[in-house]
């Protein structure tokens, strides 16, 4: 999928999300993921967000064969953070696991995005992504909020 990053001057590049090749996860050095090692989770699939170079990486593990949940996201080093090159990677690939919820997710949980959050980022999760906190640190973006995210990020309407 064609998308545009966004720097601080707001300049627009391209880019593009697209599911990773497992030797490709070797080159990724420094980040505070070993995403080699994740990859070899059972029933997983891996996107990048990449212009040039990999900008940002999601993780998807389906607990079920209708039901997946968010494993593990990140923004490169070089996005990371108020120095970050880009201010929309994380937002890019948080909405595109929205619509992967759309596309994988069946019957009730269909359109639903989850995934467990670290205890300290669970309040940015719900300022950022309208994100609800639905037992300790489960969290989920139900639909309507998903497909708002998938408009305002992706430019997308469902």
């Amino acid at each position: 999928m064609k998308v545009q990053l966004i720097d601080k001057k707001a300049k627009r590049f391209n880019a593009e999300i697209q599911r990773i090749k497992s030797p490709e996860l070797k080159r990724v050095k420094g980040w505070k993921f070993n995403w080699h090692e994740l990859s070899k989770y059972k029933n997983s699939k891996i996107y990048k967000l990449q212009t040039t170079k990999i900008e940002g990486l999601l993780l998807i593990q389906f607990l079920e064969e209708d039901f997946f949940e968010m494993k593990n996201i990140e923004v490169a080093p070089t996005n990371f953070g108020s120095k970050g090159k880009y201010i929309n990677a994380a937002q890019l690939l948080m909405a595109y696991a929205c619509l992967l919820s759309f596309e994988f997710n069946k019957g009730p949980y269909q359109g639903y995005l989850s995934f467990i959050s670290k205890g300290e980022l669970i309040d940015y999760y719900i300022e950022k992504y309208n994100a609800e906190l639905i037992f300790r640190e489960r969290m989920q973006i139900n639909p309507i909020n998903g497909l708002k995210l998938i408009k305002t990020h992706l430019n997308l309407d469902l």
